[in-house]
């Protein structure tokens, strides 16, 4: 009788168990386990198990200042054209369209250095698949261009570009991941409803910028230090732009009945700070760890 290898799994109070393939020897099932876990895993992957596209969608320039929190795309750009130019071209990818031709948009765009290497395309159409974005996105064998597994986007509509370029991408079997704090549209209502119907397809994940370049590096020892100072920049760059917190009438929890102030009311952290703090840890303590003989 073929015996047959059985993984055990519990799920709340209930344990089932999955046969394996039985020809198998256990080290194998082991990495065959692992690799259905990594197909199926909601987050980001990691850089170095597979090639991203950074996707920036420009919208009218005459039609931008008049944008809901437009500067915010372009805050999240200049982080990831930071986290590309850490990658290198070997992993990634960055691509801008908008309704331009001129690749001087690439220089001093909103303060925002594009890199290099950018795809800079020229885009009429509601989703940025165009011809030459396509050939970076699903790859040249004859150019030696490879295809990418994973899109990051952002930018402007959302309920339009964004969504229509989101749904294009899964279409060809490519994981998605929408950056709700890049993503602008004029109408606040018409960006909530685009997020909130992009959030139930299968194999797109709406994040925000600071998670996303946490999960695509995955506190990968080469890049701890630099991808820190990023989310630094980000979160300074980032608080230039938000609006003052409202004045509260008076402090909250009990205290002496003050009228408070702009200062004491604005103790929320950024959305980035919790992952530098953690990240300074890591840094200290992996630094101990070497001083050690770890």
């Amino acid at each position: 009788m073929q015996d047959t290898h059985t993984h055990t799994h519990f799920c709340g109070n209930a344990e089932s168990q999955t046969p394996l393939p039985p020809s198998l020897p256990p080290s194998s099932s082991s990495l065959f386990r692992m690799s259905e876990l990594a197909e199926y895993s909601r987050l980001i992957q990691k850089f170095d198990t597979c090639r991203t596209a950074f996707m920036m969608c420009r919208g009218q320039e005459d039609v931008e200042p008049h944008t809901r929190d437009f500067h915010n795309a372009f805050q999240v750009a200049k982080a990831m054209a930071a986290v590309h130019q850490l990658l290198g071209p070997e992993w990634s990818v960055f691509v801008a369209t908008g309704p331009y031709s001129s690749q001087d948009t690439r220089h001093a765009d909103h303060d925002v250095q594009l890199p290099e290497d950018a795809i800079i395309a020229e885009n009429v159409q509601t989703s940025m698949l165009v011809p030459e974005v396509q050939l970076y996105i699903l790859g040249d064998a004859e150019r030696g261009i490879s295809p990418v597994q994973q899109v990051i986007i952002w930018g402007c509509e959302t309920y339009g570009c964004v969504l229509q370029t989101s749904d294009e991408l899964l279409a060809h079997g490519i994981r998605v991941a929408v950056l709700v704090d890049g993503c602008t549209s004029r109408i606040a209502e018409m960006h909530d409803t685009a997020i909130l119907q992009m959030s139930h397809w299968d194999g797109l994940m709406v994040t925000t910028a600071p998670s996303a370049i946490v999960q695509l590096t995955r506190s990968d020892a080469r890049f701890v230090k630099p991808i820190i100072q990023i989310l630094k920049t980000f979160a300074a760059d980032w608080s230039t732009t938000q609006p003052l917190p409202e004045l509260s009438s008076q402090r909250m929890g009990g205290g002496d009945g003050d009228p408070a102030t702009a200062v004491s009311d604005a103790t929320a952290a950024s959305p980035v700070s919790a992952v530098t703090t953690a990240g300074d840890a890591a840094t200290k303590r992996n630094s101990a760890y070497s001083g050690k003989g770890y």
